[in-house]
């Protein structure tokens, strides 16, 4: 073998490698969201978003309170985009969400096989203005591998799909 394809071979390993440190180290995972709104409407400049009910549909329970970690998160997302409806001014849309799928995970079984102990986070949501629905939201996120630096990730995944929904509000108000 020549010296190129030893270098070769050598920096193939070492790319390897450190493909796997990253995702032993890191989270990996999927992230998918979407938000459509109702033909015709179009919110007005300004408009805030009020939280409504958050509830839990996925027919399990949870030794932590997932209703009020999502109420949370969204307060917080909205708050950050300037989004948060605070009681004043009349332009105001309601969200309400279900949180369809729920798994906590755990960061040691990812960290041992990819895809054992995935955590996973699915929520649907409605936008009504009054009581009519205008649009409706849908967001979902998965850590499938990783070790030590996704330990704390069943906690971290509702600020992330909340910010998936505030995003793509966001992006549907008009500045």
């Amino acid at each position: 073998m020549n010296a190129f394809q030893e270098k070769f071979k050598s920096g193939v390993r070492s790319g390897v490698v450190a493909a796997l440190l990253v995702m032993i180290l890191s989270g990996c995972g999927s992230v998918q969201h979407k938000m459509d709104m109702q033909s015709g409407y179009v919110p007005v400049v300004g408009t805030k978003i009020e939280i409504g009910k958050v509830s839990n549909e996925s027919g399990q329970t949870f030794d932590v309170n997932v209703e009020q970690l999502l109420t949370d998160a969204l307060t917080e997302k909205l708050g950050e985009k300037d989004l948060l409806w605070k009681g004043q001014g009349n332009t105001k849309l309601l969200l309400s969400g279900k949180i369809v799928e729920y798994e906590k995970g755990n960061a040691f079984k990812r960290w041992l096989m990819p895809g054992w102990g995935s955590t996973v986070l699915n929520v649907k949501a409605e936008l009504k203005k009054g009581d009519q629905l205008v649009g409706t939201a849908e967001a979902r996120r998965t850590i499938v591998a990783g070790g030590g630096f996704t330990i704390g990730e069943w906690n971290k995944v509702f600020r992330s799909v909340a910010g998936d929904i505030v995003e793509d509000l966001n992006a549907k108000i008009p500045k």
